[in-house]
C-alpha cells in the first residue's frame, strides 16, 4: 500500500453534503479517503451510515490506530485524526491537540508533515474560519496537491487555506473534483496491476 494515493477531504460549515456527492464515484474507491470535516460528536455516526448509504464505500469510523486500506475514514465525534505513518492513522482527544473545534484540520496537516509527498491529495470544501491554513504551504512544498472548491457556501476556509498556497492550486466544481477521484482510482488499479503481475 505504500506510495498509493491517499485523498484528504477538508472542509467546516455547508460541506458534509459535497463530501457524499463527491464519493458517488459509482465505483469502490482503490485508495483511502480521509473525511475530516467540522462535526458535532453525536452525529458522526449517523453521518458515517449517510455516506454508506448515498455512495456503497466502505467506512470506518476511526477510534484508534488503524492501516489506511481503499476506502473512507472518518475521525470519531469529537477526536481529532492525526497521521502516525504514512498509512497509519488514529485519533487523539482535546486534551492532547488542545483544539476545542473537532475534527481539527490544524492537528491532521501538522501531523501529516513528516509523511506527505506527492501521493497526498487535499480537497478544501466549504467552511468558516481558517483551521490549518498555517501548515499548507510547508505541506505543498512536499508535493501536496491541493484542490479547492470553486464555488462553495461558506468561502472563508478555503479563501484563508489558498492565500496561504499563493497560486499554486486547483480550482474545481464538485462535479470536477469527483471526475478526478475517478481518475485517480483507475491509476491506482493500473499500478496494482503492474505490481500483481
Amino acid at each position: 500500500m505504500a506510495n498509493a494515493k491517499k485523498v484528504i477531504i477538508v472542509g467546516s460549515a455547508g460541506s458534509p453534503s459535497q463530501a457524499v456527492e463527491i464519493l458517488k464515484l459509482g465505483e469502490e474507491l482503490n485508495f483511502p479517503v480521509i473525511v475530516n470535516i467540522h462535526f458535532t460528536s453525536s452525529a458522526i455516526e449517523t453521518f458515517a451510515q449517510h455516506i454508506r448509504s448515498e455512495t456503497n464505500q466502505k467506512v470506518t469510523i476511526v477510534k484508534g490506530p488503524v492501516f489506511l486500506e481503499p476506502g473512507v475514514y472518518i475521525p470519531e465525534g469529537g477526536k481529532d485524526l492525526i497521521f502516525l505513518g504514512g498509512d497509519a492513522v488514529t485519533v487523539v482527544d482535546e486534551t492532547t491537540s488542545k483544539e476545542t473545534i473537532h475534527a481539527s484540520i490544524s492537528i491532521l496537516f501538522s501531523s501529516m508533515k513528516k509523511f506527505a509527498n506527492k501521493d497526498f491529495v487535499v480537497i478544501v470544501l466549504g467552511g468558516l474560519g481558517g483551521d490549518g491554513a498555517e501548515h499548507v504551504s510547508e505541506l505543498k512544498k512536499k508535493g501536496v496537491y491541493f484542490i479547492i472548491e470553486r464555488t462553495p457556501k461558506f468561502p472563508y476556509l478555503p479563501e484563508n487555506i489558498a492565500k496561504q498556497l499563493g497560486e499554486r492550486y486547483e480550482k474545481l466544481e464538485i462535479e470536477k473534483i469527483r471526475e478526478m477521484l475517478k481518475m485517480f482510482n483507475a491509476e491506482v488499479k493500473q499500478q496494482t496491476k503492474g505490481t500483481n503481475a
